[in-house]
C-alpha cells in the first residue's frame, strides 16, 4: 500500500462488561475434561509442518457459543450442532465441537456482553472489535503467539501477513503478544473513490477531474449540457446518498460524500490523534465545518443530486444512466453491472477531488473486524488454529462436491466461520491480471494456493477483454459472451475501480479509537442523530453554517467531552 500511516487503533472497553451475573443464564462452558488431550498431543512423529492439520491422537473437545442465521434452512436430520462441518471436523481432526449456548444473530451481542461480565466465556470464540477490546481490558484471553508458528497455515499466515503494521497493531497487545487470530478486512474497501461517466466525459470533450475546481466545472457541465443528449434537463451531476445511506461512513461507503470531506482533511465519525497526542473527534473539528460549508455551496449549485437523502433507492437514477459521479469503492462495479453488461455507460474511477496540496486522502476501514480468541481456560487454543485452517484448504472445493449449499452455508454452520482473504487482494489480482495482458506472466506461474479467485478471473478475462488490453473502455470487452454475465462485473471492479489503488499514491487515515466508553453506551445514539441531522440541515440548505457552531458545544455538553475524556484516560493505560 502507498501513502503514510498516521493512525492507531487501540483497546476498546465495553459498557456491558459490567451486567449483573444474575442475568446470565448458560454463559458457562461445562468442561468434558475426560475428553480433553494435553495440549498439541497429535499422533507421534507427526512433522512440524503437518501440524496445522494433522489430527490429534485423542479426542479434543472445545467449547463455543453459536450464532445462528434465523433465515438459515437446515436439511432434514440436520442441525447447528450436528451437521457435516461438525462432522467433518471430527473425522478428519478429532475435534469435538460442542456448543455451550446457541443464540440469534439479534441476541448475539447481549449474550457475549454478558459472559464478559461475567467472566463464562466459551473457549474459543469469533467476536467483533468491541467484544475483543473488552476481554483484552478484562485478561479474559490468552496469547496465542506460541502457537502461531507451529499452527497456522502457510496460507492463514500470508493471510495475517498481508495486514501489514496496522493489523499487528489490532491483535497484539501492548506487550507485542498475539491475542487473536484475525480475519483481514480487504484494504481497498475501506477506500472510496470517484466514479465518473467517461462517455460523458468524451461527449462534451472533458478530461476526468482531479481538483476542486475541476470538480465543479465538470459536475456543471454534465447537469447543463446534455451529456446523454436526450435533450432533456434531466441528468444529476454527483449523486449523493439515499434515506437509507449516509453522508460519512468508517470504511467504504458507497453514495456518501466521503471523498468531498477527505479533500479537505476532514474525517467524520473518526476518532483522529491530534498533535497533543490526545484524540480528538473529526465531526467537531474546524476541518469539517469547511467542508460542510463548501458542500453546501455545490449542493445549493445545484450540482449535487437535489433528491439527496429523500430519494429512496439512489442505485435507481444510476442504473437509469442519470448520474456523471457518484463515490465508492472498487467493487461499485457490481452495483453497476447493468449498465455494464448492457454496454450503456462507461464508468472509469480516479481518486478525486484531491486537497489543496494534490494530494489524494482517505480514511481507512478497520484492519480486521472479526478475531477469534481463546478464553484463558481453553486446553487446546491450537484448535482454532485447525478449525481455521481446515476451512482454507477446503472451502472451495466443498462448493465444488455439493457439501456447501443454499441449505447448508459455511457462513450460516461453520464453527469460528470468517472471511479469510489477503488484505491486499484486489490490488495484487489487478497487478497479476495486468502483467497476465502484457504478456508478462502465465497462469502456470502463479502461486493460486492464497487466491481464491485469480485463476477463474484469468481465465475469463482472456475471452472477455479485446487489444489494446491497455484500454478498458467498454467497446473494448466482449460484452456478447457467455461468460460477460458472471464475470464481466468483477473484472471491471478490478481493473478499473481497482486501477488508482495501484496506479496512484493515497494518503491513508486510520481510526484511532474503535472501542465503547461508558458514555458512548448511553449517549452514542443521540448524539450520532444529532450530527447526522445538523449536517444533513447545513449541505441542504436547511440550516446556516452556523448552526456547525451550535452542533459541536451541544456534542460536547450532552456527553461528548466525557467520552473524549474516557477515551483519553483509557489510550493512556
Amino acid at each position: 500500500m502507498k501513502g503514510k500511516k498516521t493512525m492507531k487503533k487501540l483497546i476498546a472497553v465495553t459498557g456491558a462488561a459490567a451486567m449483573a451475573v444474575t442475568l446470565l443464564g448458560g454463559c458457562g462452558a461445562k468442561k468434558e475434561k475426560e475428553e480433553q488431550s494435553a495440549v498439541r498431543e497429535e499422533a507421534a512423529g507427526t512433522a512440524k509442518e503437518d501440524l496445522p492439520l494433522a489430527k490429534y491422537e485423542k479426542p479434543v473437545t472445545v467449547h463455543l457459543g453459536g450464532k445462528m442465521n434465523p433465515n438459515a434452512k437446515l436439511p432434514a436430520g440436520m442441525s447447528y450442532e450436528k451437521n457435516p462441518y461438525i462432522d467433518m471436523l471430527q473425522k478428519d481432526l478429532n475435534i469435538n465441537v460442542v456448543y455451550d449456548w446457541v443464540a440469534s444473530q439479534s441476541d448475539w451481542d447481549e449474550k457475549m456482553s454478558l459472559c464478559i461480565g461475567s467472566n463464562t466465556i466459551p473457549e474459543l470464540m469469533s467476536v467483533n472489535a468491541t467484544q475483543y477490546r473488552s476481554m483484552l481490558k478484562y485478561d479474559l484471553i490468552q496469547p496465542l503467539d506460541k502457537y502461531y508458528d507451529d499452527y497456522a497455515s502457510d496460507a492463514l499466515k500470508s493471510y495475517v501477513k498481508s495486514g501489514g503494521e496496522e493489523l499487528q497493531k489490532v491483535i497484539t497487545n501492548d506487550k507485542g503478544e498475539m491475542m487473536a487470530i484475525p480475519a483481514p478486512n480487504l484494504i481497498s474497501g475501506g477506500i472510496n473513490e470517484m466514479w465518473i461517466r467517461q462517455d460523458w466525459l468524451d461527449a462534451l470533450g472533458l478530461q476526468a477531474p482531479k481538483t476542486w475546481d475541476d470538480m465543479i466545472k465538470v459536475a456543471q457541465a454534465f447537469v447543463t449540457q446534455d451529456p446523454d443528449g436526450n435533450g432533456q434537463n434531466d441528468t444529476i451531476g454527483i449523486l449523493g446518498p439515499g434515506n437509507s445511506d449516509h453522508l460519512n461512513g468508517i470504511g467504504g461507503n458507497q453514495f456518501g460524500l466521503d471523498p468531498l470531506f477527505s479533500s479537505f482533511q476532514s474525517y467524520p465519525q473518526y476518532w483522529l490523534k491530534g498533535k497533543d497526542g490526545k484524540v480528538q473527534y473529526g465531526s467537531i473539528l474546524p476541518e469539517t465545518k469547511k467542508a460542510l460549508e463548501s458542500i453546501s455551496k455545490l449542493y445549493a449549485q445545484g450540482l449535487i443530486d437535489p433528491e439527496m437523502l429523500v430519494r429512496n433507492d439512489s442505485k435507481e437514477p444510476l442504473l437509469a444512466g442519470k448520474v456523471g459521479i457518484f463515490f465508492g469503492p472498487w467493487w461499485c462495479a457490481y452495483t453497476f453491472a447493468d449498465t455494464t453488461l448492457s454496454g450503456s455507460a462507461d464508468w472509469r474511477a480516479y481518486f478525486a477531488p484531491l486537497s489543496t496540496d494534490n494530494k489524494f486522502y482517505t480514511h481507512m476501514a478497520e484492519p480486521t473486524s472479526q478475531f477469534v480468541v481463546a478464553s484463558k481456560d481453553c486446553k487446546n487454543p491450537e484448535a482454532a488454529f485447525k478449525i481455521i485452517n481446515y476451512i482454507i484448504k477446503n472451502e472451495q472445493q466443498w462448493v465444488a462436491d455439493g457439501v456447501t449449499s443454499t441449505e447448508m452455508g459455511t457462513a450460516d454452520f461453520y464453527p469460528l466461520y470468517n472471511t479469510y482473504d489477503n488484505a491486499n487482494e484486489i490490488e495484487t489480482s489487478y497487478d497479476i491480471l495486468t502483467k497476465y495482458l502484457e504478456g508478462k506472466t502465465k497462469i502456470e506461474d502463479v502461486d493460486f494456493s492464497t487466491h481464491k479467485l485469480l485463476k477463474s478471473d484469468m481465465e475469463a478475462i482472456t475471452q472477455l477483454k479485446k487489444e489494446p488490453y491497455d484500454d478498458f473502455s467498454l467497446k473494448n470487452w466482449n460484452l456478447d459472451s457467455d461468460l460477460a454475465k458472471g464475470n464481466l462485473p468483477r473484472l471491471v471492479a478490478i481493473m478499473v475501480g481497482a486501477a488508482p489503488l495501484v496506479k496512484d499514491k493515497y494518503e491513508p487515515v486510520y481510526n484511532a479509537y474503535n472501542g465503547q466508553t461508558e458514555t458512548m453506551s448511553a449517549k452514542w445514539s443521540n448524539l450520532k442523530k444529532m450530527e447526522e441531522e445538523t449536517f444533513a440541515k447545513i449541505i441542504m440548505g436547511k440550516a446556516d453554517i452556523s448552526e456547525f457552531d451550535k452542533f459541536v458545544a451541544n456534542w460536547k455538553s450532552q456527553g461528548g467531552d466525557q467520552i473524549l475524556k474516557e477515551i483519553n484516560a483509557e489510550l493512556k493505560k
